[in-house]
């Protein structure tokens, strides 16, 4: 008799338990997705800071690179001028001996060249200028 007075009850709490585990359902998918996001998005952060750790130890090597290069360049520059104050003085010595001589540079073009002889003709007939044997 009294399952007849608790089966409508069970009924009733039953269906209620269902609408309430429902939310709760989609709430824990939910919150799933934004765990397994979050995961995601740490992953490729970590993946970042290697990266720019990497980038950060090679910085060092570097510069030391570029400023042996530029000690290596200061050094060509010092050598260099010496070789260039002589290399003006040479040119300034020979226009002075130039000068001194009176040579003159040719600022005409020298006069064009005769043109070559012509070719013997195809049929091996001598051309004008040369003797029959």
């Amino acid at each position: 008799m009294l399952e007849l007075l608790f089966r409508p009850l069970r009924s009733a709490l039953g269906l209620a338990e269902r609408e309430a585990s429902a939310p709760v359902v989609e709430a824990e998918h939910e919150i799933l997705a934004v765990v397994t996001a979050i995961h995601q998005a740490t992953n490729s952060i970590e993946r970042y800071v290697e990266v720019i750790e990497r980038l950060a130890t090679s910085i060092d090597p570097l510069k030391e690179s570029v400023n042996q290069l530029t000690a290596t360049m200061a050094d060509l520059v010092g050598m260099l001028a010496p070789m260039g104050a002589a290399e003006h003085e040479v040119e300034h010595a020979s226009d002075e001996v130039r000068h001194f001589l009176r040579f003159r540079r040719h600022k005409h073009p020298p006069a064009p060249q005769p043109p070559p002889p012509a070719p013997p003709d195809a049929e091996g007939a001598p051309s004008a200028g040369e003797a029959e044997p």
